[in-house]
């Protein structure tokens, strides 16, 4: 029995071993399975992912290079644009400038700098002097000016400090409305309002009283003439000076206003002797702007000033601005050529005046808003 057990032993090991070989031979049969590629990140050893991050490296920097073009290009055009913006403003007032010139050419090259000194004005005998004209565009500008400044600087005080919150804003936005209306309406409420009240009561009250001590305040009383143009114009400044004013005011530091109280100022005080002297550059600039608004305006001053080509002597006087003599004649002057050069150079002549005292003024108001200043004026 010892005997079966060993040779029962003996062949089980044997078909175990057998079993065993044809196992590892199968599995040695087996191919080895096909690794994918691995990403670069991880396995960058390997030449298939190597290749791999080089192309998709190549891609992003292709993405990157086509972007910033397009990025490069819409600069380019938007800067380009607000190029031909800029250019465009540039060449109008070039283009208004050198068609004066040209236009102005025959008058300029016969009369030369006497035609800013000469006071005759014959268009029958081509003889044209501008300084008749020039003196009544000055005393037109300079009474609208004296009535102008003190209301306008009295009123923004009063808006920038007394005021109370509800009514600044109605009072300002009436401002920016009577700015904005057109220079025909306030030459209608001259001819029916101004007009008769200065001829009934004002200039009569003039000549009783000053006109005794002063010729300047003499004259006949009609009602027409350069007080009633300067009056007028001065009306139609006081917003423009008034709202820069204001606007100077409310610049002021609180911490200035605030150490004024500190030391025991009234209001009054801080006010006069704080707030004032503080915006001094900012109403000398409005006061400025105020003369460029006013020495071109047209359509109130050629209704109310008499329209007579003489030099005024007194405020009661009739008289010309350059701005009422084109809107009144050039009609006609374009029929003589050497006349419509001499008008053309009268206009010429207001340009200039206009370009240095706004551009005056605008310089003054940018150092004072720290080159913050961004709003316009206009003449009409």
């Amino acid at each position: 029995m010892g005997v079966t057990l060993e040779s029962d032993k003996k062949s089980n090991m044997d078909e175990g071993q057998t079993l065993a070989k044809e196992t590892f031979s199968t599995v040695s049969a087996v191919p080895p399975p096909t690794l994918l590629p691995a990403s670069p990140g991880l396995r960058p050893n390997t030449p298939d992912s190597s290749e791999h991050g080089a192309e998709t490296k190549s891609v992003l920097r292709d993405l990157r290079k086509v972007s910033t073009q397009r990025i490069h290009r819409s600069e380019r055009i938007f800067q380009g644009t607000l190029l031909v913006g800029g250019l465009f403003v540039l060449a109008l007032f070039a283009t208004v400038l050198g068609v004066s010139l040209v236009e102005a050419w025959p008058s300029i090259t016969k009369f030369g700098w006497s035609f800013l000194w000469t006071s005759t004005w014959n268009p029958h005998r081509h003889i044209f002097g501008a300084w008749t004209y020039i003196v009544g565009t000055f005393w037109v500008t300079g009474i609208a000016l004296l009535f102008a400044i003190p209301i306008a600087i009295l009123s923004s005080l009063f808006l920038s400090d007394y005021s109370p919150k509800w009514l600044v804003g109605g009072v300002s936005t009436l401002m920016e409305m009577l700015a904005g209306i057109p220079s025909i309406v306030f030459g209608a409420f001259g001819i029916i309002f101004m007009v008769p009240l200065l001829r009934d009561h004002v200039e009569p009250f003039l000549a009783n009283t000053l006109g005794r001590h002063w010729d300047f305040f003499n004259g006949d009383a009609m009602g027409y003439g350069i007080l009633a143009a300067g009056l007028v114009v001065g009306i139609m400044v006081i917003p423009l000076v008034a709202t820069v004013t204001r606007d100077s005011l409310v610049m002021v530091p609180r911490e200035t206003v605030e150490a004024s109280y500190a030391l025991g100022s009234t209001k009054a005080e801080m006010v006069f002797f704080v707030k004032l002297p503080a915006v001094v550059p900012g109403i000398i600039g409005s006061v400025i702007l105020g003369f460029g608004r006013a020495i071109g305006e047209t359509m109130a001053v050629l209704l109310l000033i008499g329209n007579q080509a003489s030099i005024p002597t007194s405020i009661q006087d009739v008289g010309y601005t350059i701005s009422s003599l084109l809107a009144n004649t050039f009609t006609y002057a374009v029929i003589d050529p050497l006349y419509s050069a001499a008008e053309i150079e009268l206009g010429l002549i207001l340009l200039v005046i206009s370009l240095v005292v706004n551009t005056l003024g605008r310089e003054l108001l940018m150092k004072l808003m720290g080159g913050r200043l961004a709003g316009s004026v206009g003449g009409g």
